[in-house]
C-alpha cells in the first residue's frame, strides 16, 4: 500500500478523521498536526522522505510548504472547498439562526468561485474579502493576518466571521471573535485524496505509460497574466480531482499524468476540458499540447509538437500526439481531424509526385475519412487545414496539374461571382496503387 503524510492542524484533523477509514482502505496514513508555520516546515522537512505522497489540510499549509523548500517533486494535494460545501455551509447557518443576515457575515474568498448571488438574490450578500499575505515573509505573516481579522471585527460591519485559518481558533475565542470555520465536506476530501491516489498511480507507471502537457499562450504574457494562468491551472487541477503534477518550465506550464487519465478527461481524445476551463478563467488565449507516449522522454517530445500545432492556431486550442506519432486535434472543434507528421516512405513519394506537401497530403487523407467522400472545395481545405483561403486554393490546383484530382463540377453559392470549385480527389487511386490502401498512424478507416 502507498503511503501518505497528512500536514494540518489539529483543528482541521478533527474534520478529516471524518474519512479516516476511507484513507486507511487505499493507503497506509500517517497525521502530522502542526502548531505553527515554523513547525509545519519542521515536520515536513523530517518527514516527508518518508512517504509516497503529501496531503495538506488547506492551500496555505501548501503555499508555506511549497515557498519554503520550492516545487514539490513527490504527488501531492490540498483540501479545499467547492462550492456545494458553501451551499451546505450557508444552509446550515440559515437553520440555525433564521434572521442571520448574510449582508453582514464575512466568507473568505473561495480558491474556486462560488454563485452568491444564485442563492441571494443580491450582489451585497455575503460580504468577501482576501486576507493579504506576503509569501516572503513566510515564517511570519500570521501578525498580519491577526490584524486584518481584528481591524475587520471591529469595524462594526460584520456580525460572524467566515474563514478556513483553523489555527486562529483561540486568537478568535481571546478576542471574542464571532466566527465559523470553513471546511471542506467528507466528500470532496475523498474526491481530493482519489485524485492523490491517482497521481501515485501516474507516478508509478510514468516510464510505461507517460503523458504529459505543455501550456502557454500563442501571444506574450506579462508577469500578472502569467501568475494568473498558474492560479487558473491550481484551480482546473482541483475542480477535476487533482489528476496532474504541475510544472513551471520556462515559457511553458508542464502537466503530468497518465495515458488513462487523459482518454477519460478528453473522452477518448476528442475534447479537452482542461483548456476550457483555463480560458474561461483568462483575457488571452491558451494553447495545450499533449504528448504520450512510453517514456517520459518521448511524451516530452509529442507534447512539444502538439504544442506547436495548437500555436499555430493563433487562438485558444489544443492538441494530441500519441504514442504512434498519430497527431488529433483541434479538440473540442468541428474542424478536429487525425493525421500524422511522420508519414510513411510510400505518402513521402506520393509527396513527390504530386508537388504537394506529405503533411498536407495527410490531413486530405483525413479530411476525406472523416467526410466519407472523395470531394473537396478549397474552402474546405481552408477550414480543417487553418490555412488562408489562397494557400488551401493552390494544394488541389497542384494535384489537378499532377493527375490527383479532378474538377468534377462547379457549385454556384450566389448569383453573383465566379462559382467556386469542387475537386474530386483521386489520391486514393493512386495511394491503391502504390500500396497507401492503410491509413497513416493515428488515422481511423
Amino acid at each position: 500500500m502507498y503511503t501518505i503524510g497528512v500536514f494540518a492542524t489539529a483543528r482541521s484533523l478533527r474534520n478529516i478523521l471524518r474519512i479516516d477509514s476511507e484513507l486507511r482502505s487505499q493507503c497506509n496514513v500517517t497525521y502530522l498536526p502542526y502548531t505553527s508555520l515554523e513547525h509545519l516546515c519542521y515536520l515536513f522537512e523530517q518527514n516527508a522522505d518518508r512517504f509516497d505522497g503529501y496531503l495538506f489540510g488547506g492551500l496555505y499549509p501548501y503555499r508555506t510548504v511549497q515557498h519554503k523548500f520550492g516545487p514539490l517533486h513527490k504527488p501531492h494535494a490540498y483540501f479545499t472547498m467547492s462550492d456545494r460545501d458553501y451551499y451546505q455551509i450557508i444552509a446550515r447557518m440559515l437553520v440555525q439562526n433564521p434572521t442571520l443576515d448574510f449582508r453582514r457575515v464575512y466568507f473568505d474568498r473561495p480558491e474556486i468561485p462560488v454563485d452568491f448571488r444564485s442563492v441571494f438574490g443580491r450582489e451585497d450578500a455575503p460580504l468577501l474579502g482576501s486576507a493579504s499575505i506576503d509569501w516572503q515573509q513566510v515564517d511570519d505573516w500570521y501578525p498580519s493576518l491577526k490584524e486584518y481579522y481584528l481591524n475587520l471585527w471591529n469595524s462594526g460591519k460584520v456580525d460572524l466571521l467566515v474563514t478556513r485559518f483553523g489555527s486562529l481558533e483561540d486568537y478568535f475565542t481571546q478576542n471574542h471573535i464571532r466566527h465559523e470555520f470553513l471546511f471542506a465536506s467528507p466528500e470532496s476530501m475523498i474526491e481530493t485524496f482519489n485524485g492523490l491516489v491517482t497521481q501515485i498511480n501516474t507516478s508509478t507507471v510514468h516510464d510505461s505509460a507517460a503523458c504529459l502537457a505543455l501550456i502557454a499562450s500563442p501571444q506574450p504574457l506579462n508577469a500578472a497574466q502569467w501568475a494568473a494562468l498558474g492560479a487558473r491551472l491550481e484551480a482546473c487541477n482541483k475542480q477535476f480531482g487533482m489528476p496532474f503534477l504541475i510544472y513551471e518550465r520556462g515559457q511553458h506550464y508542464e502537466l503530468t499524468t497518465n495515458i488513462s487519465v487523459l482518454k477519460e478527461l478528453s473522452r477518448q481524445y476528442t475534447t479537452c476540458p482542461v483548456t476550457a476551463f483555463l480560458e474561461a478563467g483568462v483575457d488571452f488565449p491558451v494553447c495545450t499540447g499533449w504528448g504520450c507516449a512510453n517514456n517520459v522522454i518521448d511524451a516530452h517530445r509529442n507534447a512539444q509538437r502538439a504544442e506547436k500545432e495548437a500555436l499555430l492556431t493563433k487562438g485558444s486550442a489544443a492538441f494530441i500526439v500519441t504514442e504512434d506519432n498519430g497527431i488529433i486535434g483541434p479538440l473540442s472543434s468541428v474542424r478536429r481531424i487525425q493525421y500524422t507528421d511522420a508519414p510513411d516512405p510510400q505518402i513521402t513519394r506520393l509527396s513527390e509526385q504530386m508537388g504537394v506537401s506529405a503533411l498536407y497530403l495527410s490531413k486530405i487523407f483525413s479530411v476525406l475519412n472523416q467526410k466519407g467522400g472523395d470531394t473537396l472545395s478549397a474552402e474546405e481545405l481552408a477550414f480543417y487545414l487553418s490555412i488562408p483561403p489562397r494557400s488551401a486554393s493552390r494544394i488541389p490546383s497542384k494535384l489537378v496539374e499532377r493527375g490527383g484530382a479532378t474538377v468534377q463540377y462547379n457549385r454556384q453559392l450566389n448569383l453573383r461571382g465566379r462559382p467556386a470549385k469542387i475537386y474530386k480527389i483521386t489520391l486514393r487511386r493512386q495511394a491503391a496503387e502504390a500500396a497507401l490502401l492503410t491509413p497513416p498512424p493515428g488515422v481511423r478507416p
